[in-house]
């Protein structure tokens, strides 16, 4: 007896409680407070077809949870017309997860995974955050049948979110393929919405918008008479013109970016930019991660080849400027006076900068305006010493006025020494003829790349990938040739074109007092200043001038005539 008083102390019975039973009572004929659900509908774009997946969406949430008689519609959240696999710039998405943090509702209902997310890595953090709030937040996948607030559903979930993420990555391929395709059969894609100058007619052909082009010409015809991108910028918007989006803020990017814009010649470089990775969608320039294809006369220019090319001349002349000799200082452009940029020290390299000096005549306070070498003004460091004297600025500007006196007297001569300098960077007989195979190579290239892109194969097929490859990458060393060949034609052309300009320019010049800044910048390439005030410009023509400078005294200096030159030089 004793004995098993004992057994039934030591194994008590256990007594099932139910949840129900621990629940405060409620008074009588007070209702049982209804689940409140949350619904997300989301599309991926804006077509016709997918704004009816999104109503239906909406319609089916609304009806599925007034046929449960304990749940109660809180809200349907939405995002049309955005991506799945990354929540960035899903808004609806994101108020949907702070209003559950807040505990404004219960559960979350949505069609499937997919439209929830297609990053595994999202889709698992989120679910895991909602369920172990305070108050925790299912979600409920309508078509896998899943609710996150069983225990069994994370395994389920992992696997099928991840199939889901698999499935987003073979989209993306099979998408980035089918551009490529287009563009390899010469068919780019170039949207017209923020694109200043083009409109797109009904069949989908770029057109000109004549108001828009005018702003564009204005900005190349500023930028080859010597203006710098910032004040390119700060005159548009002081004119209140409006920029692609409807601004009338212009910036210095948003002016060098246009001029590097090869479209606006009639051309079209296509995958300029890539997407490395379809989930995160964050686009890098493209560096040889893939290849890009260019297309010629694509569309109707708004600026001529010519001018084009000069620009890019100009920009990369601009971004040669360096501080040293060695290249390994970078300075901007401005274009703040005559010589800004445009002067370099004979004895070290270095670019010559304006400065503003004080000093004093008869007892009163005077200011002057000189350049001279940074080194040697010790406005930068350097492990050399340079001793070039500053030089005033207008002793520059009546000595090259000067120098032109002379030049007008020997036009024959400068003639002569622009062609052979044109002659030196001329393609040689073979080149041209190299120049015109090669272009008939990359035709003919470009031609098998467009007949392979032709086919419609939906299979991966080893052979025709490694021959579309190979093709492309033949393409490819073929038009770095063509480039190379193509940029001494250019060269040479340019140089003619600035011969006959300085040229025309000397036989119509009388004015040998005032310095014209915009002839200056047109037709000289840099100027150099040695010790002993001595100069030399260089031309873009490639002809080349020394000018005799002197040392500003107390007293005006009489300019010197053409006489005192000859005598000098003698």
């Amino acid at each position: 007896m004793t004995q098993n008083r004992n057994s039934s102390a030591m194994n008590p019975r256990v007594r099932v409680i139910p949840a129900n039973m621990n629940m405060q009572r409620r008074g009588e004929g007070e209702e049982e407070p209804k689940v409140k659900v949350a619904a997300y509908a989301r599309v991926s774009t804006l077509e016709e077809e997918q704004q009816s997946s999104y109503q239906l969406q909406v319609s089916y949430f609304e009806e599925y949870i007034e046929r449960k008689p304990d749940w109660e519609l809180y809200k349907v959240y939405s995002d049309e017309g955005v991506t799945g696999t990354n929540t960035k710039y899903r808004t609806g998405f994101n108020q949907m997860i702070k209003d559950a943090k807040e505990g404004k509702f219960d559960y979350i209902i949505t069609k499937s995974i997919s439209r929830f997310a297609r990053n595994t890595l999202d889709c698992l953090t989120y679910v895991r955050m909602l369920k172990n709030l305070d108050k925790p937040v299912g979600i409920i996948f309508d078509k896998e049948g899943i609710n996150t607030l069983d225990s069994q559903s994370e395994t389920i979930l992992v696997v099928i979110a991840s199939v889901m993420e698999e499935e987003s990555r073979t989209i993306s391929a099979n998408v980035s393929w089918g551009v490529q395709k287009r563009f390899s059969r010469g068919i780019p894609h170039i949207p017209t919405t923020y694109f200043l100058g083009y409109d797109e007619d009904e069949e989908g052909n770029l057109i000109i918008n004549e108001e828009e082009a005018k702003i564009v010409r204005r900005i190349y015809r500023e930028f080859l008479s010597g203006k710098g991108t910032p004040l390119i910028a700060k005159g548009l918007t002081k004119d209140k013109v409006k920029t692609a989006r409807g601004n009338t803020k212009w910036t210095s990017d948003s002016v060098l970016k246009l001029i590097k814009n090869e479209k606006f010649c009639g051309h079209a470089l296509c995958q300029k930019s890539v997407t490395l990775d379809p989930l995160t969608h964050k686009r890098v320039r493209n560096k040889n991660h893939k290849p890009q294809y260019f297309i010629r006369n694509n569309h109707p220019p708004i600026i001529s080849e010519e001018d084009w090319n000069a620009a890019q001349k100009e920009l990369e002349r601009r971004s040669r400027m360096r501080h040293d000799p060695d290249g390994k200082y970078r300075r901007c452009y401005s274009n703040t006076a005559p010589f800004s940029n445009m002067l370099f020290c004979g004895e070290c390299g270095v670019p010559v900068h304006r400065r503003r000096l004080t000093s004093k005549k008869n007892g009163q306070s005077y200011k002057f305006t000189v350049w001279q070498c940074r080194v040697s003004a010790m406005k930068m460091e350097a492990d050399y010493e340079c001793h070039t004297k500053y030089i005033w600025e207008e002793v520059i500007e009546r000595a090259y006025n000067e120098m032109l006196l002379k030049m007008t007297k020997e036009i024959d001569q400068i003639r002569m020494e622009g062609e052979a300098a044109i002659k030196e960077v001329s393609l040689s007989e073979e080149e041209n003829a190299r120049l015109e195979e090669v272009e008939e190579i990359i035709d003919r290239i470009s031609d098998q790349i467009t007949e392979m892109s032709m086919r419609e194969s939906i299979t991966n097929d080893p052979i025709y990938d490694a021959t579309l490859r190979n093709l492309i990458y033949e393409s490819q060393i073929y038009q770095q040739e063509h480039e190379n060949l193509l940029k001494n034609k250019e060269e040479s052309i340019f140089m003619k074109k600035n011969l006959d300009i300085l040229i025309e320019y000397l036989q119509g010049l009388q004015d040998f007092e005032t310095f014209d800044a915009k002839m200056f910048r047109e037709t000289v390439e840099r100027g150099l200043i040695y010790d002993d005030y001595q100069m030399e410009f260089i031309f873009k023509c490639g002809v080349k001038r020394k000018a005799l400078g002197w040392r500003r005294g107390k007293d005006p200096v009489e300019p010197l005539g053409l006489d005192t030159l000859e005598k000098i030089d003698s």
